[in-house]
């Protein structure tokens, strides 16, 4: 990617720089499998099976599909929230779909994941798997650019500059990007 032929408003940076020094050496987000090879939005998450195999079910802009995942893309998914949510989580020792939401139980407890939350991130995540981010990360604050929507959204530990983050009080793309970011390159070192 190419830094110099970025450009945002300056008032995106906080700190009066400009886009080109907040990304001086970005990355791009690792390369993650998409959900389904179009935008989604979640209508439902649920098993099936004996096997309780995680399906999902959701809308694109040609009608009503569902796509079954396997468990460990599954438990990959959660484990990216519940980092981002309560980054001392190591591992998901067990998981359950129950009638209104995801109980996790992990090596810091149980956690539990209203269905209208879940489905918003499923949707956001498969975007991320879509979209090419950039991030640059400084220690716990990052800069997500994305090139598509010519956007820049500054991510900290309380949240993200944009509107699903600020507005909707929800887990935003650009949150998932840095989250994957971290782990991958945290992997690679």
């Amino acid at each position: 990617m190419n830094s110099s032929r970025l450009s945002a408003p300056a008032d995106q940076i906080s700190g009066g720089g400009s886009v080109n020094n907040c990304l001086e050496t970005p990355t791009l987000t690792p390369l993650i499998p998409a959900l389904v090879a179009a935008n989604i939005q979640v209508e439902r998450i649920q098993t099936v099976g004996s096997a309780k195999i995680p399906q999902i079910i959701y809308k694109t802009a040609k009608g009503r599909c569902s796509t079954l995942l396997s468990k460990q893309q599954f438990l990959k998914i959660w484990q990216c929230w519940l980092q981002i949510r309560h980054p001392k989580i190591e591992k998901i020792e067990s998981w359950e779909i129950k009638t209104s939401g995801l109980q996790f139980t992990t090596n810091q407890g149980k956690f539990w994941l209203s269905f209208s939350e879940a489905k918003a991130f499923l949707s956001r995540y498969n975007r991320v798997a879509m979209e090419p981010l950039s991030v640059k990360i400084n220690g716990s604050d990052a800069v997500v650019w994305n090139s598509v929507h010519q956007s820049l959204s500054q991510v900290n530990e309380s949240g993200c500059s944009c509107a699903d983050s600020l507005y909707r009080n929800t887990i935003c793309k650009h949150q998932i990007a840095v989250q994957f970011c971290r782990e991958h390159y945290s992997k690679v070192s």
